[in-house]
């Protein structure tokens, strides 16, 4: 036990342990979800497995018997002894290579291209490499994912003829993050580039991009534009019915255009990363099964690290797109709720866990209402998932209507961001208090938080910018409803993301489509329409979105930003009091009134659906207190009837 120990920690400190390489290369290990080092130490080198790709157990046992007689990890045996004695780690095949893999060259760029079947395309992409080199020196690296048609062979002859290309054949399919985690580990630039086989690069396409990277060193990530991506600004419009002929003269076209900065994500089909942000953030994250969300994963953490996301609009990638799912008939969808749900989760982790920066000093752009009462923990959560936002200039005005004192968690707060505490020992009511918000309110963006629900790092970046790239007065996104057991359970048991909804004045003058915590608009909107009603104590923000429909229209954002969160084990509205919104939508709908028929139609429907609603929690409530069923069941009756989760 002791040598184990005194291995492990040695070898750890030498750094000649690779684990990326132990794990990609011994699935079993990977699986067993054990410490690869501590695996080596106790039974890997027994099993004549290799710590990395720099050291042969096999070789070294066998070259020295004096080693493999007593019984000494030759790895360990190698640090302490060997390698002062003039050992070898491995077998000296040629000269000149093994001077190669022991000097480490340095290039600029690692181009990491993670490849399954496809032997055609991936010839294509790496012929085209090749024939669009620039100023820029560069390695290519291709992960073979285990592929079944004649790509092995293609890439040995690719190796044999070309410069500074390697290639690895994986015993198994590690999808997309773990070939590219295999490349990171092999690469040796100072910039680091995710190809995809399925694509096409330029003529001049590194210059420009790493151009951008050395013009502003805040930016962690770039991307070309491209002609298939899905969805989002790395697709250029105009390109769209390129043919694979006609790329390099587009490219050309382009050249002279600028880059924009990308506040959430950027699709990984093509990305070059700078090696800071690889030294710090690490692999991608191999839970996101055959891929799928890990490129929203690296580029949220590239966010909250401080850097920058960026695509270049002079430079052009051809994609044919979904190749590798469609040639083998992988399916998305298969994986993609399951991906979804743990991205989310991980978001909602980073989002509530506080960092330590501080607001912008100037002049704040938004202000962010917050009402709590007696729910400390939950508020805390809420005003974490401020601090984390990716926008920096911002203040929040805190209304504690009627509640426990939290002047202790505003002292811990106030070193992130400023905040006006705004304390009302009896209760004003909710509207009161959001009005009382929106006096003390100094920014000129104004934005809505409720302390049981968080935003997401990225909401105040991405709605700000929407705001101001489309001239939109008012701009609110998507949002995901979250099904907690109880308030202080940190994971969720459901994440629904809610379907979008494009702005249509008449259907939200029957519906409210947009909770408080997913919207943003202009202070000085107020002048026009006035604070919230304080004649009404429920349904107030649907009220207020009704007036503001009518000085602006709505911008929609399609990205979700927030969580409207349900918990099963607190008294809420939605469980004791929902029969009272019936007369207050009533009295909504006498404020504003309608003539289309279609309308008039729609509103009787959502009363009668209302009341149905109201009938179903009070039956349900009787038989909890008949003892009929639990109150948790009950509970979770009425949150999937109301809220649909």
């Amino acid at each position: 036990m002791l040598n184990n120990l005194r291995d492990y920690l040695t070898i750890k400190k030498s750094g000649l342990f690779d684990t990326v390489y132990y794990l990609m290369n011994n699935p079993d290990v990977r699986r067993a979800d054990v410490d690869p080092l501590m695996h080596f130490v106790k039974n890997g080198w027994k099993e004549e497995r290799n710590p990395s790709e720099k050291f042969d157990t096999s070789y070294y046992l066998n070259a020295y018997p004096d080693v493999k007689e007593a019984g000494i990890n030759p790895l360990f045996h190698y640090i302490r002894h060997g390698k002062s004695e003039g050992r070898l780690p491995q077998e000296i095949q040629d000269e000149t290579n093994f001077e190669k893999t022991i000097t480490d060259e340095k290039c600029d760029v690692s181009i990491i291209i993670p490849i399954y079947n496809a032997a055609e395309l991936t010839k294509a992409c790496i012929d085209k490499l090749y024939r669009s080199s620039g100023n820029y020196s560069f390695e290519v690296i291709v992960i073979d994912n285990c592929s079944t048609d004649q790509t092995e062979s293609l890439l040995i002859d690719e190796q044999k003829n070309r410069q500074n290309f390697s290639f690895y054949r994986m015993q198994e399919n590690l999808g997309f993050s773990g070939g590219v985690n295999f490349g990171f580990s092999k690469s040796k630039g100072e910039y680091i580039v995710i190809l995809n086989n399925d694509t096409l690069v330029t003529p001049g396409w590194l210059d420009r991009i790493l151009e951008v990277f050395k013009s502003d060193s805040s930016i962690g990530i770039i991307s070309p534009v491209t002609n298939y991506v899905g969805e989002g600004p790395q697709l250029d419009a105009e390109a769209k019915e390129i043919h694979p002929e006609e790329i390099d003269e587009y490219a050309d076209k382009i050249k002279e255009k600028g880059y924009v900065y990308e506040p959430i994500r950027l699709v990984f089909f093509c990305v070059v990363i700078n090696r800071a942000v690889f030294d710090l953030l690490g692999y991608l994250d191999l839970k996101y099964e055959k891929g799928n969300f890990e490129d929203d994963d690296y580029c949220l953490r590239t966010r909250i690290l401080g850097y920058k996301l960026a695509i270049a609009r002079n430079c052009f990638v051809f994609h044919y797109g979904s190749a590798t799912f469609n040639l083998n008939k992988i399916s998305h969808s298969e994986w993609m709720e399951k991906n979804k749900f743990y991205f989310y989760q991980k978001a909602e982790r980073i989002a509530t866990s506080l960092r330590h920066f501080k607001s912008d000093s100037a002049p704040q752009s938004i202000s962010i209402i917050v009402r709590t009462k007696n729910r400390p923990k939950l508020l805390v959560n809420a005003l974490s998932s401020i601090a984390n936002q990716t926008h920096h200039n911002f203040e929040v005005v805190l209304v504690n209507d009627g509640g426990e004192d939290v002047q202790s968690i505003v002292q811990i707060f106030s070193a992130y961001y400023p905040i006006t505490y705004i304390y009302n020992q009896d209760s004003i009511g909710r509207t009161a208090a959001i009005n009382a918000g929106l006096r003390a309110a100094k920014g000129d963006w104004i934005g809505f938080l409720d302390d049981d629900d968080i935003i997401y790092p990225w909401h105040l970046e991405l709605l700000l910018d929407a705001a101001r790239q489309n001239n939109a007065s008012m701009v609110y996104g998507n949002h995901n409803r979250v099904l907690f057991q109880n308030m202080k359970d940190p994971t969720p048991e459901k994440i629904v993301e809610w379907a979008p909804w494009e702005f249509n004045r008449n259907q939200l003058l029957v519906n409210n489509y947009i909770p408080i915590n997913s919207y943003l608009f202009r202070h000085d909107l107020l002048e026009s329409i006035g604070f919230w009603s304080e004649e009404l104590e429920r349904l107030e923000d649907y009220d207020f979105l009704l007036r503001l429909s009518t000085v602006c229209n709505f911008y929609h954002v399609n990205k979700v930003v927030n969580e409207y969160r349900f918990y099963l084990d607190m008294t809420n509205t939605i469980f004791v009091d929902r029969h009272k919104n019936v007369p207050t939508l009533f009295l909504i709908y006498q404020k504003y009134p309608v003539e289309e028929e279609i309308l008039i139609a729609e509103r009787q429907k959502t009363l009668d659906c209302m009341k149905n609603q109201s009938e179903i929690i009070d039956l349900l409530l009787k038989k909890v207190q008949a003892k009929e069923i639990d109150i948790n069941s009950a509970r979770r009756e009425i949150v999937a009837l109301t809220a649909g989760i």
